[in-house]
């Protein structure tokens, strides 16, 4: 989740003093003759203003250090900062919290989850939606070196089974249900000892780690209910959590992040203190700590934040850029065959290094170096580009990009071109395999309701437009590109390479044309 808040004019112009010609700048995204461009790192305290990148390699250099706490430290001084100030609300639950109640209940969960057995470095499972639960669990089992792992609401059966048996988890806090989700039910199907067990004491075959369930507001067989644990903290465990601040590191794991397994199964982004608290830290500083809508960009591997706009940015830059690089981080773009930094301006693949880079993927070795390189390189996937100022463009996936004849083809700018045509409602350009060029292009377009088009026209309008980059193939339809349908067609294409007409069975009901 990235955040999109910003600061008020005022604020940023009370913490930044900016020279007058640099103002313009804001306004008119222009490079201005004879301004040194010779750095490769650019100072991010003020949005950047002299065109400094001479490549596509930007290290965000601040005069701010990086902080070296812990969460439950980082809580701490917030509480002794401000502690009648209210820290979070919860409105459709009329729930209000000052950082000092906040605080109590942290330490009383905290407590509480070590006198259920729990230890450092047990993994907690959080399962349900946006709550003040979920959190409290955040900040308790911080403070209490337990790593929280973030399941997805969403999750059904055998996606939760699969995140709870990947990183072990040894309890799991859930709401009965929410909506269509019934939380307790399904960890039921998974582990039916559960009905018999004692609370704390579950011994299930397929879960083998698990030991306890703590429902958020009922009382279920075989599960603790949040008051249990609430009341648990004793002063002998209250001793304990005390003298275990002493051996906490920021460097230790905190948070388990499922990716979303778009490309297999979901891989878990470990994250430290010292990954949350300084990305946390930081954005809140670009932005002010006012809750405005900026832009963003990041990867749950990065904690997730690597580059932010300002609010004080044009519209161009708000429209087309995700922002700026951000406080302590290296970015580049290489190309991704030879792994060399493109030119600037140029489109390649986006690599992060810093601070913000996760631990790991847990218990994963393998696709923790696949994505990670021994110089801590992370590698995004996605394809983008940077200018002289380090704002980032996104252009799409690695995954998606054409390889065709050697020439790396980036389907979105074509997309993007496509969609100027007024009788182009979707477009969606893939590879196709093609025995000579090893991939050819392909334009899946649906059409405007109640137009008339023909291939000829398309490929007309794209002439001179986009470069090499003409499609070899055009599919003309009525339906909408996520149409499992339109997947065969692509498949067969290079069979009827020459071939135009109707590709399809009679029973298909949409009409297109190939070439």
């Amino acid at each position: 989740m990235i955040p999109r808040v910003a600061q008020s004019f005022q604020s940023l112009r009370n913490s930044c003093a900016l020279p007058a010609a640099g103002k313009p700048l804001w306004r008119a995204w222009t490079r201005q003759g004879g301004l040194p461009a010779a750095s490769r790192g650019i100072h991010v305290d003020c949005p950047p203003i002299i065109p400094t990148l001479t490549s596509s390699y930007v290290h965000g250099t601040s005069s701010t250090p990086l902080q070296q706490a812990t969460v439950a430290e980082t809580l701490l001084k917030s509480v002794e900062f401000h502690p009648d100030k209210e820290a979070m609300v919860f409105k459709e639950d009329g729930l209000r919290k000052t950082f000092a109640e906040f605080y109590q209940d942290v330490d009383r969960a905290a407590a509480g989850l070590l006198a259920l057995g729990l230890k450092k470095g047990d993994r907690l499972g959080m399962w349900g939606p946006n709550t003040y639960e979920w959190v409290l669990f955040q900040f308790a089992t911080a403070k209490a070196g337990i790593i929280l792992v973030s399941v997805n609401p969403a999750y059904q059966l055998q996606e939760v089974e699969f995140a709870l048996k990947k990183v072990g988890v040894k309890a799991i806090v859930c709401p009965t249900q929410f909506k269509t989700q019934k939380y307790c039910d399904m960890l039921r199907k998974i582990c039916p000892e559960i009905e018999k067990a004692s609370p704390g004491d579950i011994k299930s075959t397929r879960l083998p780690d698990l030991r306890s369930v703590i429902v958020l507001d009922s009382r279920q067989p075989g599960m603790f209910h949040l008051e249990d644990v609430m009341q648990a903290g004793s002063s002998q465990y209250v001793q304990q959590l005390q003298d275990l601040q002493k051996t906490l590191q920021f460097d230790d794991p905190i948070n388990i992040q499922f990716t979303s397994g778009t490309t297999g199964t979901p891989k878990g982004a470990t994250l430290t203190h010292h990954n949350i608290v300084n990305n946390a830290y930081f954005v809140g500083r670009r932005m002010g700590y006012h809750w405005r809508v900026s832009i963003g960009y990041g990867t749950t591997e990065n904690s997730p934040v690597t580059f932010c706009g300002s609010p004080m940015d044009n519209m161009e830059r708000k429209s087309e850029t995700v922002g700026y690089i951000m406080d302590h981080v290296e970015a580049k773009v290489v190309n991704p065959t030879t792994g060399q930094i493109v030119p600037l301006g140029m489109t390649g693949e986006l690599m992060i290094r810093g601070y913000c880079v996760m631990l790991e993927y847990w218990a994963d070795e393998a696709k923790t170096q696949e994505c990670v390189t021994k110089n801590g390189w992370y590698k995004t996937g996605d394809i983008g580009s940077l200018d002289a100022y380090s704002y980032c463009k996104i252009e799409g996936r690695i995954k998606d990009m054409i390889i065709r004849g050697g020439e790396n083809i980036y389907p979105a700018e074509i997309e993007q071109f496509l969609h100027t045509h007024p009788k182009v409602k979707e477009a969606q350009v893939v590879g196709v395999e093609d025995p000579r060029m090893g991939e050819e292009i392909c334009a899946c377009i649906r059409l405007a309701d109640g137009v008339h088009c023909t291939v000829e026209e398309i490929r007309d309008y794209c002439k001179g437009q986009v470069g090499t980059c003409l499609p070899l193939y055009f599919l003309l339809s009525d339906l909408s590109l996520q149409d499992s349908s339109l997947r065969s067609v692509c498949e067969q294409l290079p069979a009827h390479r020459h071939w135009k007409g109707n590709f399809l069975q009679d029973d298909i009901n949409y009409r297109q044309t190939v070439y």
